[in-house]
């Protein structure tokens, strides 16, 4: 019998660690739609919408409703950090409870609106860097 591959997902807050388990998949929102990660997939740094996360366990489905965050992702594992997070297996009161959270005004989601703003200057650099590299691996 062939062992099934497994995703390693941590998801933390500044304070406490949400999610650290093994999943089959991942499905999160970024600006440019719906992206799934998968075991040995390829690596990823993604910024991520404030939404639902859907993660495929082997005996069911979880849902995390984040204020967005930054997913880096390597095949074996996948780490996102977030202001704030909540964890469910029912998609309705984790998105009621997400929404409550988000419209409350507080210091995390102030922080998040700066991560955003820090995360969009990373991938913003990092497209950069990837496309001079690539310019200059075209080069002779």
């Amino acid at each position: 019998m062939m062992s099934h591959q497994q995703l390693r997902v941590v998801i933390r807050t500044p304070r406490e660690t949400v999610v650290d388990q093994n999943v089959s998949s991942m499905r999160v929102s970024t600006q440019t739609g719906q992206v799934g990660l998968r075991p040995r997939g390829e690596p990823n740094v993604l910024a991520i919408e404030a939404g639902l996360i859907v993660l495929r366990l082997n005996d069911g489905t979880q849902y995390v409703g984040t204020a967005g965050g930054l997913l880096h992702a390597d095949g074996e594992s996948a780490s996102l950090l977030t202001p704030l997070a909540v964890v469910g297996d029912d998609v309705e009161s984790v998105s009621r409870e997400l929404d409550t959270l988000l419209s409350a005004p507080s210091e995390e989601m102030e922080v998040r609106q700066m991560l955003g703003r820090l995360e969009n200057r990373i991938l913003s650099e990092l497209r950069q860097e990837d496309a001079m590299t690539g310019t200059l691996k075209g080069k002779p």
